[in-house]
């Protein structure tokens, strides 16, 4: 909250004299940000820009309003910001407004442009921000062909649905713009960045779309909270194994100049197996039509091992398993010979402390069908990001 100053006006009566006006005119906001910018406090850059019959006082109500935090003035909606005494709604515009402006300088001018190297350089542009919004909100980075960012656009708000998000809207600006290069960015409110089904979906249409448009979809990030997930990293959404279109975007999995076909280290299925890293239920799934190996992950194995009280209400793991490999088989057999499917399992769960509520949880799992040790077909099914 910011001080007043008293100062007599006539005798026996007070008046209060706003803080710019006890200033040396050379010393006022406006006089000082004419003068020189770059000497300015935040605020008087603020109070040059509020004006009105307090402008000192009102910026240091608003700074004071953010903890002096320009990061969330920035983030805060135009009604928050309005809602400030002395701010009002063509000053909240006008704040907004000189931020934005703000941060595509930087963005367009050609010597300080940010390069995208990786997806840990794209992810740090966005996290801060994106981790905390409460929906969720579908950006592209649009790159030139240096990777450098031309701009950052906001396509979409609301839940990332595949049969909702329009392509030919996501490439609009990356083409009235020339852009070389596109990357997504959307977050996950609820904090955890594991990509779903319709994510890789989207990703998927939109890296196709881009081969048709000769602009590259270098990546998809799912920005969580403190994390973010790269869907080009995982394989997810993009064509074939993990591979770099574009030498100056590298992931993480090809960080060390390894050659194309140089093999640093073999883990089998074999030895997976073994580890634990996956359960097999080939048997089960030969009952449930499956014709090949069929393994779980160690993570859904876990899920669907019942607790003491789930057994005493007749739960068991074999039933859960023999649920598991059903629904996969008959998702697989809606798909067809696609190699990889999507699929939910309804698991009842109870809890065994008290008060040992029951409920039922819906499960997202995939089904991926792929090379085994010796090029034959094996079937792994777990969740999504246990691939």
């Amino acid at each position: 909250m910011c001080q007043l100053l008293l100062l007599p006006d006539k005798p026996g009566n007070t008046k209060y004299t706003p803080k710019h006006k006890l200033l040396p005119l050379r010393e006022r906001p406006v006089e000082r940000v004419s003068a020189r910018t770059d000497a300015c406090t935040i605020v008087e850059l603020l109070a040059a820009i509020l004006g009105g019959p307090q402008p000192i006082e009102t910026a240091d109500a608003l700074l004071a309003h953010f903890n002096g935090r320009l990061s969330y003035l920035r983030r805060a909606p135009a009604h928050e910001i309005a809602d400030i005494p002395g701010i009002g709604q063509q000053n909240a515009a006008r704040i907004k407004a000189a931020v934005e402006l703000g941060l595509r300088l930087t963005l367009n001018t050609e010597e300080d442009r940010p390069t995208i190297h990786s997806p840990a350089d794209a992810a740090a542009m966005l996290q801060h921000e994106m981790s905390a919004l409460e929906q969720e909100h579908l950006r592209v980075i649009l790159l030139d062909t240096r990777n450098r960012v031309i701009d950052i656009v906001e396509i979409y708000r609301g839940s990332l649905n595949s049969a909702q998000v329009r392509v030919a809207e996501l490439f609009k600006p990356a083409i009235q713009r020339m852009a070389a290069a596109i990357i997504l960015v959307h977050n996950h409110p609820s904090g955890d960045p594991t990509p779903s089904p319709d994510d890789v979906a989207v990703t998927r249409a939109v890296v196709q779309a881009g081969k048709l448009l000769d602009i590259d979809t270098l990546d998809h990030l799912v920005i969580g909270r403190g994390r973010f997930v790269s869907l080009k990293e995982r394989g997810l959404g993009f064509d074939g194994r993990v591979s770099e279109t574009k030498p100056s975007y590298r992931l993480r999995s090809a960080r060390y100049s390894i050659q194309e076909d140089e093999v640093i280290y073999s883990y089998t299925r074999s030895q997976a197996l073994e580890d634990g890293v996956l359960v097999d239920a080939t048997q089960i799934a030969m009952e449930a039509g499956f014709r090949y190996p069929t393994a779980i992950t160690a993570d859904l194995h876990a899920r669907i091992t019942p607790n003491e009280r789930e057994k005493a209400l007749g739960q068991s793991y074999e039933g859960r398993l023999w649920d598991v490999v059903f629904l996969a088989s008959f998702a697989a057999r809606r798909v067809g010979m696609a190699n990889r499917c999507s699929f939910d399992i309804s698991l009842f769960e109870a809890d065994e402390d008290p008060p040992q509520r029951t409920h039922r949880r819906t499960l997202s799992l995939w089904m991926v069908v792929g090379p085994g040790d010796q090029g034959e077909p094996v079937i792994t099914i777990g969740f999504p990001e246990d691939f």
